[in-house]
C-alpha cells in the first residue's frame, strides 16, 4: 500500500503524484476475511466491511479467488476547480495510472502477479464500499502468486 500511493516525504507527498497535488484517491483492499481502506497517514488498513466479497471486485472468474485485490477510488469533490465530470475523469484517468504503475512496479520486484483491470460492476461494488456518490471507481488491480 505504501508503495501504491503511500507518503514518502514531508507535508505528506505522496508515492504517486497527483493533479495540483490533491490526491484524490482511495485504495480499498479485498481480501479473502473482508475489505479494507488503506489510511496513509497511519499506514493503516481501515476495516470497511467484514465477509469474503472478492467475487465483487471484478466480472473475471480469476478475481474471486485472488488473494488481494485493489479499488482505486476517485473523490472527485478534491477536483475542485471544475465541475465538468468529464474533466474530472480524465484526471483521475491520469492519477490513477502512476498508482497502479507503482504497484506494478513493487509486484514485480517481489514475484508477484498483478493485472490491472478494468470489469468491474462498479454500481454494485460502490454500495459495497458505502461509496458517496462524489467517489468513483476508476480501475483495480488484481494480485497474486504466479502460477
Amino acid at each position: 500500500m505504501w508503495a501504491a500511493d503511500g507518503i514518502n516525504r514531508k507535508n505528506d507527498g505522496r508515492t504517486a503524484p497527483s493533479a495540483r497535488n490533491i490526491q484524490e484517491f482511495d485504495l480499498y483492499v479485498i481480501l479473502r476475511e473482508g475489505i479494507y481502506v488503506y489510511e496513509p497517514k497511519q499506514h493503516h488498513l481501515q476495516p470497511v466491511t467484514a465477509g469474503d466479497h472478492r467475487k465483487s471486485a471484478g466480472n473475471d472468474g480469476y478475481v474471486a479467488t485472488a488473494p488481494l485485490n485493489l479499488i482505486y477510488v476517485a473523490d472527485l469533490a478534491k477536483v475542485n476547480w471544475t465541475s465538468d465530470l468529464n474533466v474530472k475523469i480524465r484526471i483521475a484517468s491520469l492519477d490513477v495510472g502512476f498508482i497502479a504503475e507503482n504497484v506494478a512496479l513493487f509486484c514485480s520486484s517481489e514475484g508477484l502477479n498483478s493485472v490491472p483491470r478494468l470489469s468491474i460492476d462498479t454500481d454494485s461494488l460502490a454500495a459495497i464500499l458505502k461509496l458517496r456518490p462524489d467517489q468513483k471507481i476508476i480501475l483495480a488491480t488484481t494480485v497474486g502468486p504466479p502460477k
